[in-house]
């Protein structure tokens, strides 16, 4: 096994033995891929013209519409595609990539590093796919990357007589439901569960945009499938106005006192109102008991206000542009302009700034990446740095890893880290390191750490008079362009994490660059996850070409105080000392470790509610598609001219009662850990109290429509939502929201490095995952049994949309 040449660095090495260890599935062994390869290069179309190879791909589409095998009729597909390819790009596909389009044929993923061609690669699972017509999704980091790839790779698709669209935020809802009816649909993981959660709340059927989710091809797997997997996709509908202001409410916090009225420890990112901050706030906001039931509101305002203030930085957490808040996407360095913070923290942060309040919204629907992911038939996947995160990708969504080795040897030189005692250390030795090697011309990408220090560096070279190209959140629109000349001889890049998520930059074949020793990147922090340390190193030495890598770091950097990593290394020590590199590298396995628990104790949480989600969305589907209502109403039903009526009474009912349950889950997982201090078990009481209030509230709504149909015996009227008091959102928008603080806060306590930190967690959450099935299967399967006898057992995840 040549570990190098495979694309398996030095660095995954440990993570490869831990992971096999643990009997995580990861493949190098690529015997009989090749011998498949060789059966797809046996098939000689060369003779046939344009015309010729669209009639054999239609021909083949037909025998599989038959029943034909896919797995048979892979050899010829990938030929086709293959030839399709030469014709319409000009280049023959290396073998590397038909090994990769078998892996995700298989609904595997394929690790492929950084400029080996994983866009093509996916052509070739999607157009077998795409020929059983299965809805086929390839899903990508970012709305560019999916217009840019179904533009790139729309003439082979063209040639085998398939069709290929792409969707992205701004996209109409008619130009949406076209697009996935396209064979093939390039889009984020983000529009594809908001077109599911808007599906969720259709009135009419003719209202639906998807049409069936056969296969999804993820690209960048680890950070669309795990960094974003942790952020819920949510879609809101107007809300009833706060008693007490949000602007109110800021001016009020600005008056308080830090470190007299209240604390702030920002290593656990937590703030405490002190007994004076208390008797302030509720003398200015003319509430009383802000800590009891009637000044709950108040209370969650005031804090909200707080973390806005004393916990959120301006160009590091979000960015104001345009007379908005956007927040920053940790992992890309984007904005995230679909996205909030919760619990009223996103109107703080937006009085603070003076801008427009934006409507928080009632929570009518919700759904994580993961869950979204298992609506499909099938999953594959692709990435350059699948190896560390291999046993999590396999936990959760069954994708078992291959290497597929690079074209040519990996010619990259990752030089070790340079740690400095300050910031601004560092920034003297970032200056001095960047302004020697521009002069010789070598290009260089600096990744940084946030807006701010994008700039503080730019403005630093600046005044040496070294030009930069600042790629940032505040200027991503530019991004394309940016990247595009960033292995040109002599160019300065610097930039946030954008610069690490599917972008390929070329050297351009210039031999002073080569000379120069190719694209030198560097990085001014270290990540939570080596993945994205690794990624960023990846764009530098694409397809064997000369480059390098280094990574500039302080003790001052925000990873390291905002874990106290700097506790746990050497004292007065030279921070040169290799025992401080071995300490960080020790942190942030520590850290990733960390990250790992707090997304299985999300999931678990969200099991019991995705469950449910699934229930509901059946019973739905039911009677929105196929006319069908509970038992108990077809009975009461006064005559078939007010069925219509009382089939769209029941979606508003239930619409109604699914956004009153998810904002009482949220109110239960917010204080269930105060339950231990009852003698009770935290996750048992939350798995009753949801259970049984899902139970109850869909009761309640039988019993309301059956009242209602009873009604409608003397008034036709009866069933009208306005008659049901049923408010129905005018509008509605979608946004992702960052859930994980309370957990977060629960698990960490703010302390890092302790056997604990990741110890309980899994303890809590195998506790918690197997209460969950028991318990809520037992009640779920009471309640459909008695009540819905049609959607019994739809657990076993029913066709939605």
């Amino acid at each position: 096994m040549r570990l190098q040449h495979a694309g398996l660095r030095a660095r995954d090495r440990v993570s490869y033995a831990l992971s096999t260890a643990r009997g995580v599935s990861i493949h190098y062994d690529l015997k009989e891929y090749r011998s498949i390869v060789a059966d797809i290069r046996a098939v000689d179309l060369s003779r046939l013209d344009d015309g010729a190879l669209t009639r054999h791909a239609r021909e083949m589409r037909r025998r599989i519409a038959a029943g034909a095998d896919s797995d048979s009729e892979l050899p010829e597909c990938f030929a086709l595609v293959a030839a399709a390819c030469s014709r319409a790009l000009g280049f023959r596909p290396f073998d590397e990539q038909l090994v990769a389009g078998i892996v995700m044929h298989r609904g595997m993923l394929a690790q492929m590093q950084t400029g080996e061609g994983k866009t093509l690669s996916a052509v070739f699972p999607a157009c077998l796919s795409a020929m059983q017509d299965a809805g086929t999704h390839i899903l990508t980091a970012n709305d560019y990357l999916a217009g840019r790839d179904a533009r790139w790779m729309g003439p082979v698709y063209a040639l085998l007589g398939l069709t290929v669209a792409a969707i992205g935020a701004t996209t109409s809802a008619a130009d949406r439901r076209q697009a996935y009816r396209a064979d093939v649909t390039y889009l984020t993981a983000q529009e594809a569960g908001f077109d599911y959660l808007r599906d969720g709340m259709c009135y009419s059927a003719q209202q639906i945009v998807h049409r069936g989710m056969g296969m999804a091809i993820v690209d960048e797997a680890d950070f669309i499938l795990i960094d974003e997997a942790r952020v819920p996709l949510v879609i809101a509908g107007a809300a009833e106005a706060d008693e007490v202001s949000v602007a109110t409410v800021d001016a009020c916090v600005r008056g308080l006192r830090r470190g007299v009225d209240f604390t702030v420890d920002r290593e656990a990112r937590r703030i405490l109102l002190q007994p004076s901050g208390h008797l302030q706030v509720e003398e200015r906001l003319g509430v009383a008991g802000i800590h009891e039931e009637r000044g709950a509101e108040c209370f969650a305002r005031v804090y909200a206000a707080l973390h806005a203030h004393h916990l959120l930085n301006r160009d590091v957490d979000y960015v104001v542009k345009d007379g908005r808040i956007d927040l920053v996407d940790g992992f890309t360095g984007r904005r995230a302009d679909r996205r909030q913070w919760p619990w009223g923290i996103q109107p703080a942060l937006e009085a603070k700034e003076g801008v427009a309040i934006r409507p928080e919204g009632r929570v009518y629907g919700s759904i994580t990446i993961q869950h979204l992911m298992s609506r499909y038939q099938k999953t594959a996947a692709m990435t350059a740095t699948a190896v560390p995160s291999a046993a999590e990708l396999s936990e959760s969504y069954g994708l078992a890893t291959v290497i597929i080795p690079t074209v040519m040897p990996l010619a990259r030189v990752d030089q070790p880290d340079r740690v400095f005692a300050t910031r601004d250390e560092k920034l003297r030795a970032l200056v001095a390191e960047i302004a020697a090697l521009h002069g010789h011309g070598r290009p260089i990408l600096v990744g940084t750490g946030s807006v701010l220090e994008s700039r503080e560096l730019a403005a630093a070279l600046g005044a040496l008079g070294i030009a930069s190209e600042v790629l940032n959140a505040s200027n991503d629109e530019r991004e394309a362009q940016i990247i595009a000349a960033a292995g040109r001889f002599g160019a300065l890049t610097i930039s946030t994490a954008m610069a690490g998520r599917g972008t390929d930059i070329r050297l351009s074949g210039d031999q002073r660059v080569i000379d120069a020793g190719g694209l030198y990147v560097i990085g001014t922090n270290r990540h939570e996850s080596k993945r994205l340390d690794d990624q960023l190193r990846g764009r530098a030495g694409r397809q064997g070409e000369p480059g390098s890598s280094r990574f500039f770091i302080s003790l001052e950097d925000p990873l390291f105080e905002r874990y106290g990593v700097r506790e746990f290394l050497p004292r007065g020590g030279d921070p040169h000392d290799p025992r401080v590199v071995r300490e960080i590298d020790r942190a942030q396995s520590i850290i990733e470790g960390q990250n790992h628990s707090i997304r299985r104790t999300l999931a678990k949480y969200s099991l019991l509610v995705e469950m449910d989600r699934q229930d509901v969305r059946s019973l739905r589907d039911q009677a929105l598609l196929h006319g069908v209502l509970p038992p108990e109403v077809e009975g009461a039903l006064p005559n078939p001219a007010v069925r219509s009526q009382a089939l769209v009474a029941f979606l508003c009912l239930v619409d109604q009662f699914w956004a009153d349950h998810l904002l009482l889950v949220e109110e239960v997982r917010e204080g269930i850990h105060l339950e231990r201090y009852a003698g009770r078990d935290p996750s048992l009481e939350y798995i009753r109290r949801v259970g049984r209030a899902f139970e109850d509230g869909m009761e309640g709504v039988i019993a309301a429509l059956v009242e209602a149909c009873q009604k409608a015996w003397e008034d036709p009227e009866a069933l009208s939502p306005g008659r049901m008091g049923i408010r129905i959102p005018a509008s509605t928008w979608t946004y992702q929201i960052d859930d994980e603080a309370p957990i977060r806060f629960t698990l960490a306590s703010g302390v890092l490095g302790a056997a604990a930190l990741v110890a309980a967690p899994l303890v809590l959450v195998g506790a918690l995952g197997s209460a969950v099935r028991s318990v809520a299967g037992a009640l779920r399967r009471r309640f459909n049994a008695r009540r819905f006898p049609a959607a019994s057992g739809s657990t076993s995840r029913p066709r939605d949309g």
